[in-house]
């Protein structure tokens, strides 16, 4: 056996300082004991015999790492990590004289611990339980309040508030410090922050009986602390803890009379105030429950109103209705005036700012003033005396008279600033007359150009007559629609009409005038006016073209156009618009996106539809009653289906409603509509010619369902039927101006009209004119004038703003983040597809295989083997064709699913999901791969072959252009946590729904804040719909599997077989 520690006493003891520095032992002067940690070291703690207990240190603790034979650390209780500590020194010789690595052949305790916590567990313990005890809160007779800290043993909290508060902490030694450094974690930083503000605010110290003394005036800001802190507090006289209520008290105050001259400010409190401590907030104690109320006052006077009230004088009266009054609102406390209180009169508003310009011989004279409501004007000059009140005389057209002015800070300082902006007057003499004189070409000139730049919004300026003509009034444009609706429900009329306060101007005024290019416009009575918003008047003008001009100033609109002057209105103060009370309904009902009126739907869509989707179908069915079309361009996931169903379901009896979608998604609208619509007779328009005929005649059918391709073959029939709806799914179908279906589709004729779709715009802005041409052709204009106007400046703001504004009222569009609170962490969906004609024909050939040859009538049932394996034939033609003869080439057309899985993952990724897609076939995802490159959608693999499993993982979970995971199901089992994705995929179901939670988990597991959507594709009528009915019929059977589809066979009838090798249509 090699002596202990034998490498590290060789490098040591060579150096001159080793002997002089040993404390020289012998055998059994020292003792120790060992553990083992969890990296596999020794941790070794020597400590002196009793006989050397006053010559040696308390202890050495030594780390030894016996695959190295190295000391990994040391630590003594007097030196510490010092290398030339002379105890350590000793125990190195010590132990290679007296011991050898036999020590460790000996039992020896295995110990384990990790610093994943926020700190040891005594800490955690002591951290969650803390106790402070509060004393002398309700005391009148003390001025302090003490704090009692022994709960919180044996941890001092004094030191803890020093190393937050990173104070200079002497003789406390260094490896205390760094044990609380590594453990206060376990408390919150509210609880430390209060240790210390007692340990800076503190009057006095008890270290005998553990508390802190705090004056009075100091409490408010601790309470301010302990608000947040975990850590409770118990009053000590009463044992009764703190509560800290999170909404403010409700309090009033009043004023009432006091004596014969003055009045008293008191708190209207009806429950029984214990005590309360003013600051900034100021606290409120009832008995233990502690409310903070903002107080805008002074402590002293806050102390007054809870005590024997404030004294005010009649002159208070003034600021406190006024001021004090307005800063008591912004905090929802209530001031009162005792009813016999008699005020003066108060004008407490914004004032307009005037100037009033004149000619004084060849000078110029500028008056100020402010007016308030009802035209009473007071001088300017009331600003000299810097105070927020005022007594001042008015004048005004009914009656002269005096009151008191509230003048708010703005004006203060935008009277300087107007001051500022001037040229120096000849005489100022503002603050006697409010008035300023100016001489002199240059002065007045320099004059004439400050007066322009003022903001027209800031001063009104007021021109004498026989100066119009020479200053110049900058102005902004207000433009007024009166608008009404006609017999017509289709169309509404409106004239135009232009002011700024007395100036009027009609259309064409304006016309000539901005075609002359000149820069000012010359009015009728001479005045010269600067236009500072021209850009209302183009935006009317866009308006006009829009209209047919009826009669002189009169024009005529299509009811479609309005919402786009109501959003005008809402982006544009200057625009305003007045409608008769039809259409003040109609914009109500705009604004609110619903009807008048309480929203009838059947008591079980009442249940089953979410709040966000009750305001989608309320929506789709305002715009309907107003004869308009809309696009409801929800996310992915988010129900668009059951929103359209519902709203047709609103349809009388005897009308027919069409659904466009693509051929993946048939059979997702028939399952939705057995799901929650059962009472809507419809079809699914399929088949050769003569089958499409005979559906479409069917009287019988509320709802037909058709795709795309099937239209364009039956659009000579199709366009002679009337229908009630037409909802086109997947809208951006029609994305191609000049493709054949999308004339095909724009010829059919329906009362209203849907568009479904998450993107509407994929590639540019033409695919959007091209939806809205469906819905509510020439809204957006002509293809031409629209490429004209938007699409060269696609990346303009002004261009973008215009056709937000056209397109807004009719697009509703809502995302997962928006409706969070009404998701569930996990949604599931089915998305069922039907096997084209190539897989069906394949799949009829495995079947009559099975039947003539596994199970033939009258036969025993032939091995689970051979069951299993015909099975995964079948299985594998719903995914592929090519799983099951390779002769057939892995394309994407010779798949319904795959085609419906591009479709999936396409509108995904483009509105950000992340997406992991697994499947049971490895080789079925090899064909995936192929199409994803095709299609240039950038994924990551994931196999039971692949070796290095951490690339692909971080690679997705960082890279935000990668948006796709394949994932085989087994491989995806374990281990993995994606939390970057939200949406999963199962391409295939597995006989165990336990290894397809699994995969699921991937996702939806601790750390992930999206809400986790799941897409199940199930081809209709094959073996993938029986095994998902056998998973939901025998779930307890299911949940007795561990693995292996062997398994589930052997616990199943034969009858149940049987139906696995069943195929409807």
């Amino acid at each position: 056996m090699a002596r202990l520690f034998a490498k590290d006493y060789h490098n040591k003891s060579d150096s001159w300082y080793f002997n002089q520095a040993i404390i020289v032992l012998e055998k059994d002067d020292l003792w120790f004991w060992k553990t083992r940690n969890e990296d596999g070291n020794y941790q070794i703690r020597f400590f002196p015999a009793p006989s050397k207990q006053e010559y040696f240190a308390e202890y050495v603790d030594i780390v030894f790492n016996p695959e190295t034979e190295l000391i990994v650390s040391h630590d003594c209780s007097q030196c510490h990590t010092d290398e030339s500590c002379r105890h350590y020194l000793s125990i190195l010789r010590y132990a290679y004289l007296n011991l050898s690595t036999r020590i460790f052949e000996e039992e020896v305790v295995e110990t384990c611990d990790g610093n994943a916590l926020s700190g040891n567990e005594l800490w955690l313990n002591i951290a969650r339980n803390a106790v402070l005890y509060v004393e002398g809160i309700y005391n009148p007779e003390t001025d302090k309040i003490r704090f009692y800290h022994q709960d919180l043993a044996p941890i001092d909290p004094i030191l803890m508030g020093k190393l937050h508060s990173q104070e200079e902490i002497n003789e406390i030694p260094q490896r205390q410090i760094e044990y609380y450094t590594a453990n206060m974690g376990a408390f919150r930083d509210a609880d430390l922050h209060l240790f210390s503000f007692l340990n800076k605010t503190r009057c006095a110290y008890s270290p005998k009986n553990k508390f802190w003394s705090i004056y009075k005036s100091d409490f408010a800001q601790a309470l301010l602390i302990m608000q947040n802190c975990h850590t409770r507090f118990v009053i000590r006289e009463t044992g009764e803890e703190l509560i800290f209520q999170q909404q403010p008290y409700q309090l009033a105050l009043r004023i009432e009379p006091s004596g014969t001259k003055n009045y008293s400010l008191r708190a209207v409190i009806i429950d029984e105030l214990s005590v309360w401590f003013a600051g900034n907030p100021t606290w409120l104690f009832f008995r233990n429950r502690v409310y903070k109320i903002n107080l805008p006052f002074r402590k002293e006077i806050i102390d007054h109103i809870f005590g024997s009230g404030e004294v005010l004088t009649a002159r208070d009266l003034i600021y406190y209705r006024c001021l004090v009054h307005r800063e008591l609102q912004e905090q929802g406390i209530y001031l009162d005036f005792e009813e016999s209180i008699s005020l003066p009169e108060i004008i407490d508003e914004i004032p307009v700012k005037r100037l009033h310009i004149k000619k004084l011989g060849d000078k110029i004279l500028i008056g100020g003033s402010l007016v308030f409501s009802r035209e009473r004007e007071i001088p300017l000059s009331v600003l000299r005396f810097g105070k927020p009140l005022v007594y001042s005389q008015y004048t005004s057209p009914d009656k002269n008279g005096s009151a008191w002015f509230h003048l708010t800070p703005e004006l203060f300082a935008k009277t300087q600033e107007l001051l500022n902006k001037l040229p120096e007057p000849e005489m100022n003499r503002l603050e006697q007359y409010a008035e300023l004189v100016f001489s002199g070409k240059e002065r007045i000139e320099q004059l004439r150009t400050a007066i322009f730049e003022l903001s027209d919004q800031d001063w009104d300026i007021q021109i004498d007559p026989e100066l119009r003509n020479y200053f110049v009034a900058k102005i902004p444009l207000q433009v007024e629609l009166i608008a009404r609706h006609e017999e017509d429900i289709d169309w509404f009329t409106y004239e135009v009409r232009y002011h700024y306060r007395d100036l009027n101007f009609t259309h064409e005024e304006l016309k000539r005038f901005f075609r002359s290019k000149e820069e000012f416009l010359h009015t009728s009575d001479g005045r010269l006016v600067f236009i500072s918003n021209p850009q209302v008047f183009y935006e009317v003008e866009e308006l006009l073209s829009r209209s047919e001009h009826k009669t002189d100033q009169v024009y005529r609109s299509r009811m479609m156009n309005l919402p786009y002057y109501l959003k005008l209105q809402e982006d544009n103060p200057a625009f305003r618009m007045q409608g008769d009370e039809w259409l003040e309904g109609f914009y109500e009902a705009l604004l609110k996106r619903r009807l008048e009126g309480p929203e009838t739907l059947p008591l079980y869509l009442q249940t089953v539809l979410r709040g966000y989707q009750k305001a989608g179908v309320a929506w789709i069915k305002m715009l309907a009653h107003y004869h308009l079309n809309g696009i409801l361009a929800d996310e992915m996931g988010l129900g668009k289906t059951i929103q359209a169903l519902s709203a047709i379901l609103s349809t009388t009896l005897g009308q027919v409603s069409l659904v466009i979608c693509p051929k993946t998604l048939l059979y997702n609208w028939a399952a939705e509509i057995d799901k929650f619509h059962t009472n809507i007779p419809f079809a699914i328009v399929d088949g050769n010619k003569t089958t499409r005929m005979e559906i479409l005649s069917n009287p019988n059918v509320q709802l037909f369902i058709m795709s795309y391709s099937m239209v364009l073959g039956d659009v000579a029939y199709l366009k002679n039927m009337e229908f009630e709806w037409i909802v086109l799914d997947e809208a951006q179908n029609i994305k191609n101006v000049s493709a054949q279906r999308t004339s095909a589709i724009k010829k059919l004729k329906s009362k209203h009209r849907l568009a479904l779709t998450g993107t509407p715009i994929e590639n540019n802005l033409t695919e959007l004119w091209s939806i809205f041409d469906f819905l509510n052709p020439g809204y957006l204009g002509t293809l031409n004038k629209f490429k004209q106007n938007y699409l060269p400046a696609e990346g303009e703001i002004t261009a973008r703003l215009s056709l937000s504004r056209m397109v807004a009222p009719f697009m509703l569009r809502r995302i997962k983040k928006d409706v969070l609170l009404e998701l569930p962490d996990k949604q599931e969906q089915i998305s069922w597809c039907k096997l084209n004609t190539l897989q069906e024909k394949l799949y009829l050939q495995i079947l009559d295989m099975v039947h003539k040859k596994l199970l033939p009538e009258g036969k025993e049932m032939p091995s689970y083997i051979h069951i299993l394996a015909a099975l995964t034939k079948l299985r594998q033609v719903c995914n592929h064709p090519h799983l099951a003869n390779g002769d057939i080439l892995p394309e994407l057309e010779a798949s319904s699913k795959l085609e419906q899985l591009l479709e999936l993952v396409t509108e995904a990724t483009n509105a950000g999901h992340k997406v992991l897609i697994f499947s049971q076939f490895v080789q079925m995802l090899s064909i995936i791969r192929k199409v994803l490159e095709a299609n240039s959608l950038p994924y990551c693999y994931l196999d039971g072959q692949t070796k290095d499993r951490v690339t692909p993982i971080k690679s997705f979970e960082t890279n935000p252009e990668i948006k796709l995971f394949l994932i085989s199901l087994k491989a995806g089992g374990t281990g993995l946590n994606l939390t970057a994705a939200d949406t999963v995929i199962l391409y295939d179901p597995w006989w165990n729904p336990m290894v397809e939670n699994q995969a699921i988990d991937r996702t939806h597991r601790i750390g992930q804040t999206h809400k986790v959507q799941v897409f199940r594709l199930i081809t209709k009528g094959t073996v993938e719909e029986k095994i998902l009915q056998l998973q939901q019929n025998k779930r307890e059977l299911f949940e007795t599997v561990i693995e292996g589809g062997q398994n589930v066979l052997k616990a199943m009838t034969k009858e149940d077989i049987k139906k696995l090798f069943s195929y409807s249509e």
